[in-house]
């Protein structure tokens, strides 16, 4: 079987479906590559829909730890929780779903003003984003109340976090995935799709500047033709950078310099006059603080699931309350990622004292803050999760300012005339918010590229 497509797409995670979905809408013949296994009904759909984490929300994070796998071979490091994943929809079928658009002051030049705005407009469209999905929380709103009239004093605030999903009406969530994102797409569209799993590209081959065809490594599930005239990699800030120097492509400024979310996490047991009588009916909140120049991370405040075992018993389920912060490291090239002739990993990095200065800043304003709602559930105390487990970015960045990236901005590696990333590793600067939605934006502007 010889397979007709006019790109080919390594990688089936949220950005690769998009990028499918976007591509086969202006006419173009897609395949979509997938290493990873189905794992979920229809393939491709969220892990979180099981109707076991509605019933026990905080056993999630402990389930899904059997699909992410440790990459980092250093036993020394001080980045222990990188891991990637191989399964069907990536990282998009464990996601959180939070797509809050980058701030603008974190926005660097990869596209105009008004791109942004309307890449990130569509992206949200596509992904199937709400922009409050709890505002009928009366917990959400006494919390709101409680925290903004101190916020407001230092020019921040707290709103709805946007998700990709959508609401019941019982207040439980649906978690949108890459299924949902082709779902979307007309018949017509969803046609010029192909996607194969558990077929893993072992090399990207280059003649010139063109990128001819792909190596596939023992695939029972994918015969065809391996070209195409114009070839995406759609892979994770891991897999990414790892392909890319299997296969050669080795250009200096790969894995030189990335960032991460600092993730601090805490559970709170909210003050009684705050919620409903564990016998009412409640939406769970779903709310964040977005980040400042002068407070430069994000707080989701949350009822979401906990990951910190607890011995304290709390009958009403609606006092409990998520806080997690988010601070981006500072992006500089002596952090860098070396990959082994095997693929391994090693990460040589540091937090810089800036770095370090911000980490206790963030870590007083979550105590301050929550100071206001009540007290720490024991044994969910804020916790530092194990650096590099949050938001990985910046592997294979593109270029910024007058620093030379793996891509152009938009998002063609250079030296080659058909061959594209998109993917979280793209972002070459520090920023606080969840990176998919700003990730999808750029995705947009690389499809805009093929087609043209």
């Amino acid at each position: 079987m010889k397979t007709q497509h006019d790109v080919l797409i390594i990688g089936g995670g949220p950005i690769g479906i998009l990028v499918a979905r976007r591509l086969a809408e202006n006419g173009l013949r897609v395949t979509v590559l997938e290493a990873g296994e189905v794992i979920t009904y229809p393939p491709g759909s969220h892990y979180r829909n099981t109707p076991r984490f509605r019933r026990l929300p905080d056993s999630y994070f402990a389930e899904i730890d059997q699909f992410l796998k440790p990459v980092n071979d250093d036993p020394n490091t001080n980045l222990p929780g990188v891991a990637d994943s191989s399964i069907f929809g990536g990282q998009g079928i464990l996601w959180t779903n939070n797509c809050p658009r980058a701030m603008k002051f974190e926005r660097w030049d990869a596209l105009p003003s008004d791109t942004w705005e309307k890449n990130y407009a569509e992206a949200e469209r596509v992904f199937g984003v709400i922009v409050d999905p709890a505002q009928q929380s009366k917990t959400g709103l006494n919390v709101t109340d409680c925290l903004q009239a101190s916020l407001v004093q230092e020019q921040r605030c707290i709103k709805g976090l946007p998700f990709a999903g959508r609401v019941f009406n019982d207040g439980q969530l649906y978690f949108n995935a890459p299924s949902d994102i082709l779902d979307g797409a007309t018949s017509q569209v969803r046609k010029r799709v192909q996607i194969y799993d558990r077929v893993r590209v072992s090399r990207i081959h280059a003649t010139r500047r063109r990128v001819t065809h792909v190596e596939i490594q023992d695939s029972k599930n994918y015969s065809g033709s391996s070209e195409a005239p114009a070839i995406i990699v759609a892979g994770g800030a891991v897999a990414t950078p790892q392909l890319l120097y299997q296969s050669g492509i080795r250009p200096r400024e790969l894995g030189r310099g990335f960032s991460f979310h600092a993730l601090l996490f805490g559970q709170v047991v909210l003050k009684s006059e705050l919620c409903l009588p564990g016998s009412a009916s409640d939406i769970a909140p779903r709310l964040w603080i977005p980040p400042t120049p002068d407070s430069p991370w994000h707080i989701q405040v949350l009822r979401d699931t906990s990951p910190l075992p607890s011995t304290e018993q709390v009958e009403n389920p609606h006092r409990l309350l998520e806080f997690q912060a988010f601070l981006p490291v500072e992006f500089r090239e002596e952090n860098e990622i070396r990959i082994a002739e095997d693929g391994g990993f090693r990460f040589r990095f540091s937090f810089s004292d800036n770095d370090r200065v911000r980490m206790q800043a963030m870590e007083a304003d979550v105590h301050r803050l929550a100071k206001n709602l009540g007290l720490w559930r024991r044994g969910c105390e804020p916790t530092w999760v194990p650096h590099g487990s949050a938001h990985l970015v910046g592997t294979s960045a593109m270029d910024v300012g007058r620093r030379v990236g793996v891509t152009d901005t938009y998002g063609r590696v250079h030296g080659f005339d058909n061959f594209y990333l998109t993917t979280v590793g793209l972002i070459p600067v520090p920023v606080a918010v969840n990176p998919t939605l700003t990730a999808a934006a750029l995705a947009l502007n690389t499809c805009d590229t093929v087609v043209s």
